[in-house]
C-alpha cells in the first residue's frame, strides 16, 4: 500500500531543475514530424504486441517537473519502486525542453499491464494513465500539448468504447488528495474537446 500511495503521489518532480535547458521553438517542420509520428501511435493502439486489455477509464496526470522524459520517469521508477516495467504511466506527451512539444509516447501501453497511478484505484478501475510534462500546477498547459492529449484521448475512447463520464484527472479520481495535472490545467476544456467523438 505504501507503494501506491507513494506511485499515486508521484505527480513529482522526477528530475532537478538544475538539468534546465531552453525550450526550443517549435518549427513547422518539427510539427508536421510530430503530427506524423502521434498519427502512427494512433494508428498502432491497437497492435502493442501483447493483448490488449479491457480497459475502462483514462485519467491524466503531470510529472511537475519541467525537464522530465520518459527515459527518465522509466529509470526514476525503476529505482525507487522496484518495478521491472519502469514508468507507470500508459503514455507520456512531451513539452518540448527535453523531447519535441507534443510528442506522445508509448509507456507502459507496450506491456498492457495497470499503472499504479491512484490513491484509489478503485474509483477509476483498469485505468490508462496519460501523463504530461510538466507543471500545470505553476504554468499553462501549451496548446500543442492539449491538442496531443485530445487526440490521443480521442482515439482510446473510440478504441475502447470509454464514454466521457469515463475520463477524467488524477485530482477528481482521488478526490482531491492531489493537485495533479495542476490548477493551469484546461479540465472544462479538454472534457469538452472530446465529447465530440
Amino acid at each position: 500500500m505504501q507503494r501506491r500511495h507513494f506511485l499515486a503521489s508521484a505527480c513529482v518532480a522526477l528530475l532537478p531543475s538544475s538539468l534546465a535547458a531552453k525550450t526550443r521553438p517549435t518549427t513547422a517542420e518539427e510539427a508536421a514530424l510530430v503530427a506524423t509520428q502521434n498519427a502512427e501511435l494512433i494508428a498502432g493502439l491497437r497492435d502493442p504486441g501483447v493483448p490488449l486489455r479491457a480497459w475502462e477509464w483514462i485519467v491524466v496526470h503531470h510529472t511537475a517537473a519541467d525537464y522530465a522524459t520518459l527515459a527518465g520517469i522509466d529509470r526514476y521508477h525503476r529505482s525507487h519502486f522496484g518495478d521491472p516495467l519502469g514508468a507507470e504511466y500508459h503514455f507520456v506527451i512531451n513539452n518540448g525542453k527535453k523531447g519535441p512539444m507534443g510528442l506522445v509516447e508509448s509507456a507502459r501501453w507496450r506491456y498492457q499491464e495497470p499503472a499504479w497511478h491512484l490513491f484509489k484505484p478503485d474509483n477509476a478501475p483498469r485505468s490508462i494513465a496519460i501523463c504530461l510534462i510538466g507543471n500545470f500546477e505553476t504554468r499553462e498547459l501549451p496548446a500543442p500539448m492539449l491538442d496531443a492529449l485530445v487526440d490521443l484521448t480521442k482515439a482510446l475512447m473510440r478504441e475502447f468504447t470509454i464514454p466521457a463520464q469515463k475520463v477524467s484527472t488524477h485530482r477528481v479520481v482521488d478526490e482531491k488528495m492531489t493537485q495533479c495535472p495542476g490548477k493551469h490545467f484546461p479540465r472544462e476544456t479538454y472534457l469538452e474537446r472530446i465529447t465530440d467523438v
